[in-house]
């Protein structure tokens, strides 16, 4: 009866430390502390990869899109060419559209004009919490149908991700549409369990399987997303467009064998690189010459560079 007893106790215990770690776990991850606007903008400026008086040069127009879920997205704007070839941007997690603003000017450069934004709950976008993708792919399709009901429905686009927003752009292409010429997807996830479990293991040093489930329950609860649907491995075969995967092999946060997946498991027309330098969300700042050169050739060999 007493060994009973005390097996029933510390069933109760762990079931309580799974539900409290579930509550406080989803509550983390659903309000991720989000990086000051201001910050990222002297962050950027004093990294030299932005320029205020060169890109209000650019005359940006700010708009506001309604999301399909049901809030406003603050998008910014730049129409430099005459044609209608564009490239959307999409950020990562904690930061907003400025840190898109050093690859659109890449992109202007090869003569696309541009759209930035801010993902739900960053920046000035509405939003109540972060889905890591899971809503966020449908603000994409939000910005995508914005722009071809305002330059007309034969606009050509491509797609450049970072982080959750490239793990956002793989789920749009592979469950929502499949419109874009093509997608730039820089150290992506390739499953939002698969990171947790490797975030979960390096800070806490359990087994994940067990507490994943009691998190996700309340993810489910507070926002109607589950992270397990969070998956571009399950959906990156459905793309058949061209996509170039870059993921610097020194990424700790997110580990570049995520995006080796990815392109193993991706079918059609695909590039590779994995630069030997640069942390999660470096590879542009640690390398930016051979970034540019990449682009490019990627571009260049699958004939999609606009016409001058």
């Amino acid at each position: 009866m007493r060994l009973r007893n005390i097996a029933a106790g510390v069933s109760a215990l762990t079931t309580l430390i799974l539900v409290t770690s579930g509550a406080v776990g989803s509550h983390y991850i659903l309000n991720f502390k989000i990086r000051d606007v201001d910050v990222i903008r002297r962050r950027e400026i004093k990294a030299k990869r932005l320029d205020e008086k060169a890109y209000q040069a650019l005359n940006p127009t700010k708009v506001s899109i309604e999301s399909k879920n049901g809030y406003h997205i603050n998008a910014e704007i730049i129409k430099k060419y005459p044609h209608n070839h564009w490239m959307i941007f999409c950020h990562g997690v904690t930061e907003n559209s400025i840190t898109s603003i050093k690859y659109m000017n890449l992109f202007l450069e090869l003569g696309y004009n541009g759209v930035i934004f801010d993902h739900r709950r960053h920046g000035s976008s509405g939003g109540k919490f972060s889905t890591y993708g899971y809503f966020e792919k449908y603000d994409l399709e939000s910005v995508i149908s914005y722009l071809k009901a305002t330059y007309g429905s034969d606009l050509k686009f491509g797609v450049h991700g970072e982080s959750m927003g490239a793990a956002t752009m793989l789920l749009y292409a592979g469950e929502l549409a499949n419109e874009a010429e093509f997608y730039i997807s820089d150290c992506s996830f390739s499953s939002f369990e698969r990171i947790l479990t490797h975030l979960i293991g390096q800070r806490l040093q359990i087994g994940s399987g067990f507490l994943l489930k009691f998190i996700n329950i309340f993810l489910r609860i507070r926002s109607r997303f589950s992270l397990y649907a969070v998956s571009p491995i399950k959906v990156v075969q459905n793309i058949e467009q061209p996509v170039l995967f870059i993921h610097s092999k020194p990424d700790l946060f997110i580990p570049y064998t995520h995006s080796v997946d990815l392109y193993n498991k991706k079918r059609g027309p695909k590039r590779k690189w994995y630069p030997e330098y640069g942390g999660h969300a470096a590879s542009f700042n640690v390398n930016p010459v051979t970034y540019r050169k990449k682009v490019r050739n990627f571009l260049t060999e699958f004939n999609l560079l606009p016409d001058l």
